[in-house]
């Protein structure tokens, strides 16, 4: 009887993109401009969400009025600036803007705060199984209740918030239109066992 034991090892260097590497991934970009309605950013710290690039995500989607999103690393913030949106959770809210969210007095703190350091049209803070609030550059706050009926899997949620918020954007939904069909999205992939989708088809039932 053999006994085989594997170990895999994943090791990752962590530095900022820059030089060539980045000028590969601006050009790509510009390219890619001609024939897209939004920029979803997802920063996971790993060193190709640089300021320069940002910057020029922003430079490009102004002129060519496309959406900008931003799921954020909250030591981050500071990128983020021109952007359509960000949709941070409420740890990464509060960790930001150095506010702790503990009611809605310091949540309304830490949304207008985000919205005023970053001048985006809209910080969408999702707070887990209270929802989400939209705080919109019209001073405009809406709280939105969870969807979810039942929760098994909360693996995706925030994905699945940008992107279907981003999606809705990008179509011609408003600010409101988008967070609430994000909402509904997000509803149904946690009440899926596992890393899961939601489907147009499951939109539709859900909105009936």
């Amino acid at each position: 009887t053999f006994l085989l034991k594997a170990f895999i090892l994943d090791k990752e260097k962590v530095e900022p993109v820059s030089g060539k590497l980045l000028d590969k991934t601006l050009t790509k970009i510009k390219a890619l401009s001609k024939n897209v309605d939004a920029f979803l950013i997802e920063d996971y710290g790993k060193g190709i969400i640089v300021p320069a690039l940002i910057k020029e995500v922003v430079k490009i989607a102004r002129k060519k009025k496309i959406v900008v999103t931003v799921d954020p690393k909250e030591n981050h913030i500071d990128y983020y600036k021109g952007v359509t949106a960000v949709t941070p959770n409420q740890f990464e809210a509060a960790r930001a803007k150095g506010i702790e969210i503990k009611d809605k007095k310091s949540l309304s703190r830490a949304g207008k705060k985000l919205l005023d350091l970053l001048k985006a049209k809209a910080a969408l803070i999702t707070l887990g199984e209270n929802g989400m609030c939209l705080f919109q550059k019209n001073d405009r706050v809406i709280h939105i209740p969870t969807m979810a009926k039942e929760v098994f899997d909360v693996s995706g949620a925030g994905d699945t918030v940008i992107g279907a918020f981003t999606l809705s954007l990008a179509v011609g939904a408003d600010m409101e239109e988008a967070a609430y069909l994000s909402n509904y999205a997000a509803g149904i992939v946690v009440g899926k066992i596992g890393v899961a989708v939601a489907t147009r088809s499951d939109l539709k039932a859900a909105l009936v």
